[in-house]
């Protein structure tokens, strides 16, 4: 993992991009937890808290319901904290839209780290998205069948994840104290776009450096330690 000294010494929100499963991301989160000697919460999908058995495994892993409460108690306590905006549509997206981020209208971790004047720290994962080769929409699919959840469907017939070296890089910190309020659209899409682009570059750069193109990086930095698994009008009200 790259970037491990970019690691707020006190509260924090690390925003990331998402691949399908979570564990690849558990990786970046003991790495963090280990190196900083603090825990890290994530912030979870509303939907598995619907699941009896599924909200109680995501508990014991350190993970929250992805409420707006539930952001602010953790930030105002000072906690080091992980949101995935994209949620499900990004997780589950077809191989098409590799490493695109599908954020939609998706607002609230800006707001909540305008509230908390809490760092955002853009984190990046490369190879996650490579794991699995997903077709269609899922949504399209789960509803289809009236199931109320999203289907992802693999392009194999066993649902095995390919062997990737997964890549983590932590970004600059992206300061929001004094850049507006959460009321404020303006604000709020510019900090997005700034979150969007910091990320855009980290996995830009470890794309190109994996293939050894130069895309502009400091001369003499240190290789990356990789892992291999065996609307105008205003900004959405969606939480965190």
């Amino acid at each position: 993992m790259l970037g491990l000294e970019r690691v707020p010494a006190g509260r924090g929100l690390f925003v990331a991009n998402h691949a399908f499963g979570f564990w690849d991301l558990a990786f970046a989160v003991a790495r963090i937890s280990c190196a900083s000697e603090r825990p890290v919460f994530i912030l979870g999908d509303h939907i598995w808290w619907r699941i009896p058995l599924v909200a109680a495994l995501a508990r014991r892993f350190g993970i929250v319901d992805g409420t707006p409460q539930n952001a602010d108690d953790l930030l105002g306590r000072g906690e080091l904290v992980l949101v995935l905006p994209g949620g499900l549509r990004e997780a589950m997206k077809p191989r098409e839209l590799r490493y695109r981020l599908l954020w939609g209208r998706r607002y609230g971790f800006v707001k909540a780290a305008l509230r908390n004047r809490a760092p955002i720290v853009p984190l990046a994962c490369i190879g996650g998205d490579e794991l699995f080769d997903l077709i269609g929409d899922p949504f399209e699919r789960g509803a289809r069948w009236r199931l109320g959840l999203p289907i992802p469907r693999v392009d194999r017939l066993l649902p095995v994840p390919r062997q990737r070296r997964l890549t983590f890089v932590i970004g600059e910190p992206i300061e929001v104290a004094g850049r507006g309020s959460e009321e404020d659209p303006l604000a709020l899409r510019s900090i997005r776009r700034e979150v969007e682009g910091a990320i855009h570059e980290l996995i830009e750069q470890e794309l190109a450096r994996r293939v050894g193109f130069d895309y502009g990086t400091e001369k003499g930095a240190a290789p990356s330690p990789e892992l291999t698994p065996t609307p105008p009008d205003g900004a959405s009200d969606e939480d965190a």
